[in-house]
């Protein structure tokens, strides 16, 4: 097994403003839990049908579940994409391939963290909205979710495997 060369790449435009835009994300949802904490009643939707619809509930607590998952998985995923060189790949990793690779596997994981802060943020959001009497985005959220999260994914696996052919 040969070992990764460790590369030291500094961060695209790209990948600096993906990232401080899911930290607002976050922020903005801790904001907006704060300032509406008054007005979310006692029990609180947890859990949708695909058609959107509540089928699970909380108490009001409840709301800060999503927020919390979402900050914990930036956490992980942004100090997972300090270290491209302990990914897997479905390539081998060389030396002259090793900076394509690294670069492409770090804008996945901030895009797909990205992606993940967002449609965690719209979860919460919509937990209280849908709370206080007014209408979601029913199935629309969780199929951008998955679309999102699935055809990043495919991109950059795609754009990795192109990286073998150079």
């Amino acid at each position: 097994m040969s070992e990764k060369p460790v590369l030291k790449l500094p961060k695209t435009l790209y990948e600096k403003m993906l990232e401080s835009l899911s930290i607002l994300f976050l922020l903005g949802i801790y904001v907006f839990i704060i300032v509406n904490w008054g007005e979310i009643p006692d029990r609180v939707p947890t859990h949708f049908n695909f058609a959107g619809e509540p089928d699970g509930w909380g108490g009001k607590a409840s709301v800060l579940i999503l927020p919390i998952i979402a900050t914990f998985l930036f956490k992980m995923m942004f100090i997972l994409s300090k270290f491209p060189h302990i990914h897997n790949y479905p390539i081998e990793v060389t030396p002259e391939n090793a900076e394509g690779i690294y670069r492409n596997s770090r804008k996945m994981l901030i895009t797909m963290n990205f992606f993940l802060t967002f449609f965690l943020t719209i979860g919460a959001w919509e937990m209280i909205n849908v709370a206080k009497g007014n209408e979601g985005f029913g199935m629309w959220s969780m199929i951008g979710f998955f679309v999102s999260i699935f055809g990043t994914m495919g991109y950059y696996m795609y754009r990795m495997i192109k990286l073998r052919k150079k």
